[in-house]
């Protein structure tokens, strides 16, 4: 299965910038998203009302589009965990200041979290399937499986995205993930799914694993690696995230200390930050090297085990099929 467009606004110039990895260094604290001019993707009038993640799912979601030379996906589907949640503290905060009394239902329909599926598929005036998975740190994967099963299903194009703002109000993340040093950030990821290849260098999504409630991440990796006919020793570079000095020195006994890469430091802290790895991997095996790593890097596993019970696998080469 191939990944013929990727898109990521974040903290990091990543937008149309092909080549990113090389130029990132660890995100500074009291940052701020870096957003493109949203005027060359959406129309004034729809834009003034919608909150910065739905602009910036917007803009990807076209920007994904345009590379992969396409008017329309089959499919368009998001993952997030905490979906527009400023505009769900808005909608809270009038109903307490309304005193429970009538608001507008406008308050209520923006800040749905399949609002951001819903607002890409209004502006495309896209008719296909639509789905939005909000499975906590695994929301993003899941999206991804569902994407897979679309193709394999005969969708010829799926659209799926990831994307979280920040808004610790109301999801304090810093006490969810009892981790007082992370740095809270926002993004919005998106990758059109094919199943051929349209494009001279191409990403392969070989596998995606999802597995909640776990109890050893470390089985799980080799198996997960096992099934697809690789050994630790075969994987070029992991992008990992926890927030346990545990894990990261069972991935260090698992792949070698050379191998692994904290991509948090890089993204900041939010739920579909996976997403963002992604996109970070696919230019790197677009580059072929890594400036940290070295070359010849083949084959990334993006290991995200945000939330100590989860853990989400995303295995990416760029063997020609």
């Amino acid at each position: 299965m191939y990944i013929s467009a990727s898109s990521t606004i974040s903290h990091q110039p990543t937008f149309r910038n092909n080549g990113f990895s090389w130029q990132l260094s660890q995100l500074k604290p009291a940052s701020e998203p870096i957003e493109p001019d949203y005027s060359e993707f959406i129309p004034p009038m729809e834009r003034r009302r919608m909150s910065p993640v739905i602009k910036m799912s917007i803009v990807c979601a076209i920007d994904c589009l345009r590379q992969a030379g396409l008017n329309q996906p089959d499919g368009i589907i998001v993952g997030t965990s905490m979906g527009c949640c400023v505009h769900t503290k808005n909608f809270l905060d009038k109903i307490l200041t309304t005193n429970e009394g009538p608001i507008s239902p406008t308050s209520f329909i923006v800040s749905t979290h399949n609002t951001i599926a819903g607002q890409i598929s209004l502006l495309l005036k896209n008719h296909g399937y639509n789905m939005t998975h909000t499975q906590n740190s695994l929301s993003f994967e899941q999206g991804l499986l569902d994407g897979m099963l679309c193709i394999q299903d005969g969708y010829y194009n799926i659209l799926v995205g990831g994307a979280d703002e920040e808004e610790n109000a109301i999801y304090n993340m810093k006490a969810r993930l009892d981790d007082e040093s992370v740095q809270l950030a926002s993004g919005t990821s998106f990758f059109m799914l094919s199943n051929e290849n349209g494009s001279g260098a191409p990403i392969n999504l070989v596998d995606v694993g999802c597995f909640g409630l776990i109890d050893d991440s470390a089985t799980l990796i080799m198996n997960f690696l096992e099934s697809n006919n690789l050994s630790a020793g075969e994987i070029d570079l992991v992008l990992y995230s926890n927030t346990e000095h545990k894990k990261t020195d069972e991935l260090k006994m698992i792949f070698g200390h050379r191998k692994i890469l904290d991509y948090q430091k890089i993204s900041g802290t939010y739920y579909t930050n996976s997403a963002f790895a992604m996109h970070y991997g696919i230019d790197v095996l677009l580059q072929k090297a890594h400036p940290a790593i070295g070359d010849r890097i083949n084959n990334i596993l993006v290991c995200n085990n945000l939330i100590p019970e989860n853990l989400g696998l995303i295995l990416l080469d760029n063997k020609i099929i």
